[in-house]
């Protein structure tokens, strides 16, 4: 019988009848067992193929039975014991499993013992016994901890010993400033220099309160800036930096107001300075330290815009009532410069008429408009 080309020895297991037995095998067979009929022999042969080996299996050895229909018994010593195994069959011994839930008592704290014999019977046996060197291990740990932590404590009352000698050395008089130095200085008030004097002297040049000396500096009016430096070993140097008058006027107390380019009122005199132009007509009472009216503090601007070819001419500087700026030259021409907006274009523009025209000839000048007018004496 031939074999499919494509099936596989251990996919296969056939069953074939003695009829389908050649010839040849058929003699083989009588040569072994003895002379039998084809008709007689009742039982199959099975071949079985395993690993790629074929081995045939006649079955029931012992019912084979002569011509005479006499059953004999074979001679067991006449033929070769063959064993077969199949190596796809597990012969290793069967283990029950184990009752899941016995499993999850596995993961409890002692140890799991089933009884082979009997399954039902489970025994626990209880290792948790005390560790004799567990509390030696807790000792030592909390010990390690309180080392560490009267290590950091130590370490923190070093630095601020350290700290504080440090605070304690630059504070010394060793370093006190001897020498104050005041530079820029010109109206001033000089009791303001004494107190910032007595501030600075004695103090370490490390530790001094220079803004404290800045700010009692300040305070004067004349004062615009301040910068204080100390110099190592014992030395202070005070720079100020003073406004500048530009313009006064009378307030209505009769005092003079002297202002500089920013309205800051600068001082207050009960003379009339002649170092600066007047502002004419009264103005506000103020106190030094205050900031007037905006249009004194364009006259101020105005009047640090004039150029030199006519600064020489100017006399005095008018605010009326309504707060119209104007301007008086030596020869008595009237420039009215209107409100105080766009004062370098009209300044520019009487500048230009002054050059082309010569000023005695002018009595009025008005550029308040932008655009200028002149009237002739």
């Amino acid at each position: 019988m031939t074999e499919p080309e494509n099936s596989h020895p251990k996919d296969r297991v056939e069953e074939l009848s003695v009829t389908e037995v050649s010839d040849q095998v058929l003699q083989e067979l009588s040569g072994l067992f003895g002379t039998r009929e084809s008709e007689n022999i009742s039982e199959s042969v099975d071949i079985i193929e395993l690993n790629d080996m074929t081995i045939t299996d006649v079955v029931d050895l012992a019912d084979v039975v002569t011509k005479d229909d006499t059953p004999q018994e074979l001679d067991r010593e006449e033929f070769e014991t063959i064993v077969i195994s199949d190596i796809s069959i597990d012969v290793s011994p069967r283990v029950e499993p184990i009752d899941p839930l016995l499993n999850g008592m596995a993961d409890d704290a002692g140890t799991l013992v089933v009884i082979d014999d009997d399954l039902d019977r489970v025994v626990i046996v209880d290792d948790d016994r005390p560790d004799s060197t567990f509390e030696e291990r807790q000792r030592r740990s909390r010990r390690r901890e309180r080392l560490q932590k009267v290590k950091w404590l130590k370490l923190a009352g070093a630095v601020a010993a350290s700290v504080v000698v440090v605070i304690a050395l630059l504070a010394s008089p060793i370093f006190a400033i001897r020498s104050v130095t005041v530079e820029g200085n010109v109206y001033t008030s000089k009791e303001v220099l004494a107190a910032v004097t007595k501030t600075l002297k004695g103090a370490s040049v490390f530790t001094v309160d220079t803004q404290r000396a800045r700010e009692l500096l300040l305070e004067d009016s004349w004062v615009s800036d301040v910068r204080i430096t100390t110099r190592f070993p014992g030395k202070a140097l005070v720079e100020i930096a003073e406004r500048v008058p530009i313009i006064w006027y009378v307030g209505d107390d009769q005092k003079a107001r002297i202002v500089d380019a920013r309205g800051r009122i600068i001082a207050v005199l009960d003379g009339w300075p002649t170092k600066y132009l007047r502002v004419t007509g009264v103005g506000p009472s103020l106190e030094a330290g205050a900031t007037a009216d905006d249009v004194y503090r364009a006259a101020a601007q105005l009047v640090l815009a004039l150029p030199d070819e006519l600064r020489p001419l100017v006399k005095s500087l008018e605010v009326s009532p309504g707060g119209e700026l104007a301007m008086t030259l030596k020869g008595g021409t009237l420039v009215r410069f209107g409100p105080p907006n766009d004062l370098q274009d009209k300044l520019v523009a009487v500048v230009v008429l002054l050059r082309r025209q010569n000023p005695s000839t002018l009595a009025v000048i008005d550029v308040s408009t932008g655009d200028p007018t002149v009237q002739v004496r």
